[in-house]
């Protein structure tokens, strides 16, 4: 499965969404797939938020964890470009969902963002897009989990 950047905040802030996603991590029962871009993205995020040092300190936690496998950018921009050329999406969500049509593996996103969602209705992607927030309890109890 393709991770995109916020499946990735998730895990590194401990929220309830990421925290759920460490045993199946810690057991190699899932194995992530990020691009450069998503850890270039977590950096900045970190950053901004934390300072230098502790975004340095995560992106090396990341790359050590040994749960992730991470790919290049360049092989996944071609079908970035096209994908930003036809669809209101950020870039590196053009690049992230690439790598899951290119990797064909299902892409899994934190939250239903707005811009996304929007795509999602108008047509749809060539790769199924899974959100964390869609396993959260809701008022009949737990859904199925998505991850």
């Amino acid at each position: 499965m393709v991770f995109d950047t916020g499946v990735l905040v998730e895990i590194v802030n401990g929220s309830r969404l990421g925290h759920g996603l460490k045993p199946r991590l810690e057991s190699g029962s899932l194995v992530p797939h990020l691009t450069d871009l998503n850890l270039f993205e977590l950096s900045y995020l970190v950053c901004r938020r934390s300072g230098e040092a502790k975004a340095a300190e995560v992106i090396g936690s990341v790359r050590k964890a040994g749960y992730f496998e991470i790919h290049g950018n360049r092989e996944f921009l071609e079908a970035a470009a096209k994908l930003k050329c036809g669809r209101a999406l950020s870039v590196v969500d053009c690049v992230t969902i690439a790598a899951g049509e290119s990797l064909g593996m299902p892409v899994l996103f934190a939250t239903r963002e707005r811009e996304l969602d929007a795509e999602l209705k108008a047509r749809p992607f060539s790769v199924e897009l899974r959100f964390l927030t869609d396993s959260e309890p809701g008022p009949s109890g737990p859904a199925k989990a998505t991850a």
